[in-house]
């Protein structure tokens, strides 16, 4: 095991070739944009929100890992911390979706007379927004660096201090995630349509975000795992443990789905029915189909096989779909809320772009940060036993 050579990886100029793609498809996507202010904001919020996802993702995963203590999560702490430190890249794309909320919330413009807006104005106004959009990165920057903090610590010497720090903090964090996560849900997606509510929305998004971070995190772990001292500790067994969690976030976002529907269904309220009625009509329909039987009928059957989750090129392609249907699932939630229809061309070429865009400039801050710091915490606790479990699996 080559674990003295453990020091952080060199990735070369990834990093600047994948935010130079991103830069160059983010302007494709403003010259494909031009002329066409609210379409363009509908895609830069969908791009946001996945992008957003992943990151705060990587955060819910990372504290969770901290306090399960279980050896599955020994091979992909790094990454997970780094995903977490891509939070200044979110935090800077926050800023063109405070400038565009007019075209995006009908609650933002003044002169409002809808009586339901005008009810809610304490809690739906851009002042209130704004603030709250900041004490969500707030609280998330806090957690994020102490976390990264710590863990640059134990990197300098074992202490079990450090590590009941990342467990206490880790258990109040994720109850404070789940807060934050749940109002960020509210004011980013939902309030879009003003007029209708769940309470189990937050949550929704809360695990669909968590479920793409687990997926991002899979295909990342794929890619170092011929990379020392990855390549000597990781084994087809951490596959299937990684593989298996995966398999319970789609169980849990699918269950959350049907869970609203069945809720909204069954009271069939004026108030509630027509945000699926918009989802479930026409094109958005076959959307709605696609998801049933790519983001969690599909992905469920497959991850339920073992030898499946044990080979890095099928996993791979799993984590993949679900990555992409993710994205599909954010244009599914954002776009039926506007009833205006855009040109087709316009819109697909800036769901495509956007994303895209946005992606590549986060990977590229992504793999610089990925290089700052060992691919392994070689004075975690349980790193032995990670050894010894790669030795007995060859």
């Amino acid at each position: 095991m080559n674990i003295e050579g453990n020091i952080a990886p060199n990735l070369g100029p990834l990093p600047m070739r994948y935010a130079t793609a991103g830069a160059v498809l983010l302007v494709a996507g403003l010259v494909a944009g031009f002329g066409d202010a609210s379409a363009f904001f509908r895609a830069y919020l969908i791009a946001y929100l996945l992008w957003t996802g992943v990151t705060v993702g990587c955060l819910a995963l990372l504290m969770i890992q901290h306090l399960t203590g279980g050896s599955w999560s020994l091979v992909i702490r790094r990454i997970l911390e780094a995903g977490t430190r891509t939070l200044p890249v979110v935090a800077v794309a926050a800023l063109p979706l405070l400038a565009g909320m007019k075209w995006l919330y009908v609650w933002a413009p003044a002169g409002q007379t809808d009586p339901t807006i005008l009810a809610k104005h304490a809690y739906l106004n851009v002042p209130f927004f704004v603030v709250r959009t900041v004490f969500y990165f707030a609280c998330w920057f806090t957690l994020a660096h102490f976390l990264n903090k710590w863990s640059r610590e134990e990197d300098r010497g074992a202490s079990p201090l450090l590590w009941g720090r990342m467990e206490a903090l880790s258990g109040g964090g994720l109850v404070l995630f789940g807060f934050t996560m749940h109002f960020a849900a509210i004011d980013w997606v939902m309030s879009l349509e003003p007029r209708w509510f769940s309470t189990i929305y937050g949550l929704l998004l809360m695990i669909g975000m968590t479920l793409a971070a687990m997926a991002l995190v899979v295909i990342v772990l794929i890619w170092l795992s011929a990379r020392e001292p990855l390549s000597s500790i990781v084994t087809t067994s951490n596959f299937q443990d990684l593989g298996s969690i995966l398999l319970m976030f789609v169980m849990l976002w699918a269950y959350l789905e049907f869970s609203q529907y069945l809720i909204i269904w069954g009271e069939n309220l004026t108030e509630e029915i027509p945000w699926y009625l918009h989802r479930l009509q026409g094109g958005w329909g076959v959307v709605g189909l696609a998801l049933i039987l790519l983001d969690f009928a599909l992905p469920f059957t497959l991850l339920l096989f073992r030898h499946i989750k044990r080979r890095m090129h099928s996993i791979m392609i799993v984590a993949t779909l679900v990555l992409v249907m993710r994205l599909l699932d954010m244009c599914w939630m954002v776009l039926p809320a506007f009833s205006d229809s855009q040109p087709a061309w316009r819109l697909v070429a800036l769901v495509v772009l956007l994303p895209s865009g946005l992606g590549g400039l986060w990977f590229g801050y992504f793999i610089w940060q990925l290089q700052q710091m060992p691919l392994l915490p070689v004075n975690d606790p349980r790193l032995e036993g990670a050894i010894e479990h790669a030795v007995e699996h060859g």
